[in-house]
């Protein structure tokens, strides 16, 4: 008995599973074709899911530079620790998410 992954969920399972017991993909029914398709679908999810996250580090990133910007909050204060943590922790993230997408796409 070998745990493999579930083709449409990815959660793991037994080989001798007729279906998956979390989302009942017919796992025994599946040829070839219909499992890389699925396979497909799935990284592509993975991958918008990662964009997304990098958009939104983004945002936050380009948020707390306009407002260090634009306001002149003063120097040491509250504000100015929120607008610099608010661009390092998107920069960060936006920089992970992108390591992340360019290792998935390497995957291929």
């Amino acid at each position: 008995m070998a745990i493999i992954n579930c083709p449409q969920c990815a959660k793991p399972i037994s080989d001798k599973h007729k279906q998956c017991p979390h989302c009942e993909c017919q796992v025994k029914e599946l040829n070839e074709e219909q499992l890389q398709s699925m396979q497909r679908e799935q990284r592509i999810r993975k991958q918008q899911r990662y964009m997304n996250q990098s958009f939104l580090a983004l945002i936050l990133f380009l948020g707390g530079f306009f407002c260090l910007y634009f306001m002149h909050p003063e120097a040491k204060s509250l504000q100015w620790y929120g607008y610099t943590g608010a661009m390092a922790v998107g920069f960060i993230w936006y920089l992970v998410s992108r390591i992340v997408l360019i290792v998935l796409k390497k995957k291929k």
